[in-house]
């Protein structure tokens, strides 16, 4: 996937990484995750799909319902370590 394609985060696979694009939703909603590290430019992995699914967000393993995860556009990195 060309690496200047955004896809909402509930698109990747688990062992995917991807860094965050853009966080769209309620401000407070918002904010709170740019608190656990889910911002603008941020690297993550996704550990497991569904709902809810599981991320690995600098260094620390983050729960997130999947109604939240469509309002998360990345850029996939694909596998493998980052």
């Amino acid at each position: 996937m060309p690496s200047n394609t955004l896809i909402p985060l509930d698109m990747l696979r688990p062992g995917d990484w991807a860094d965050v694009a853009d966080v769209d939703g309620d401000p407070d909603w918002v904010c709170r995750l740019a608190e656990l590290g889910v911002r603008e430019g941020c690297r993550l992995q996704m550990l497991q799909g569904g709902a809810p699914c599981l991320l690995r967000v600098a260094g620390c393993k983050l729960c997130l319902r999947a109604d939240e995860l469509s309002q998360i556009l990345v850029r996939p990195l694909g596998a493998g370590p980052s």
